[in-house]
């Protein structure tokens, strides 16, 4: 099985050293060349066109926003993971579709699960082309004082309106994501997210159970227990709902 080829970016010689290293002590990859510019960068893809660049955002001659734009006119298209001391760039990577955003510094634990993300994104270890930009979104950026969090849309149960944020809950926690829910809810694919209320949209896998209430509304029981109001204005939502083989369907249909 072919080892993941992977290219580190980087105008600081200590850090790309640092991203080497770690890369050399992974199994199953190698560290196929380094650039300290943007136009070495565009020279060693003259010579080769790696599996995953590990870029910077700032660098002589260019930045690494641009490049990665670059990178994904290619064939096969790299993944990139920035890696940067700057986090006011992590919406620009999400949308050049970066696999990862790790802020400087960062720890051991934090570095491989970039790896681990890159390993899944892959469809080989043999360097085939990556997967085809998604249609709807994969994953949301959380920004809060100090730090960026990335988190798996596949991973959210629940969303609720909060002003001019969105309450995301995923995996027993609550974020709070900066855009409205109808600009978030246009972003989402409506076979996993139905919305069950003006103010709330519910992941379709995340329902345990429907529960009838008086008024011709229902409650939205979860896996986790959490009870969400469903208006009877979203009927469709509880058609949908009522179709789906994950559902416990307490409640007969009208």
């Amino acid at each position: 099985m072919s080892r993941i080829r992977a290219l580190v970016v980087d105008d600081e010689e200590h850090a790309r050293e640092g991203v080497c290293a770690l890369l050399r002590a992974q199994p199953g990859w190698q560290v196929i060349g380094e650039c300290d510019s943007a136009v070495a960068l565009r020279s060693a893809l003259e010579l080769t066109v790696p599996d995953v660049v590990f870029l910077d955002i700032r660098l002589p001659g260019g930045d690494g926003i641009g490049l990665a734009r670059v990178l994904q006119m290619l064939v096969p298209r790299p993944l990139v993971v920035f890696t940067t001391a700057f986090e006011t760039y992590a919406l620009d990577a999400f949308e050049v579709q970066a696999i990862d955003y790790l802020l400087k510094p960062f720890d051991d634990r934090r570095f491989q699960a970039a790896l681990r993300r890159v390993e899944q994104a892959l469809p080989s270890r043999g360097g085939g082309p990556a997967p085809a930009p998604a249609r709807f979104l994969e994953r949301l950026v959380i920004r809060s004082i100090g730090r960026v969090q990335f988190v798996d849309v596949a991973q959210v149960e629940w969303l609720e309106a909060s002003g001019n944020y969105v309450e995301v809950h995923a995996g027993g926690e609550s974020f709070l994501h900066r855009e409205r829910l109808r600009v978030l809810e246009a972003e989402l694919d409506p076979a996993v997210f139905l919305r069950i209320h003006r103010s709330v949209i519910v992941n379709r896998g995340a329902v345990a159970e429907l529960r009838p209430i008086a008024g011709g509304d229902h409650t939205v029981v979860l896996r986790g227990g959490r009870e969400l109001r469903l208006s009877r204005t979203y009927r469709a939502a509880l058609d949908a709902l009522e179709g789906s083989d994950r559902v416990a369907r307490l409640a007969s249909r009208r």
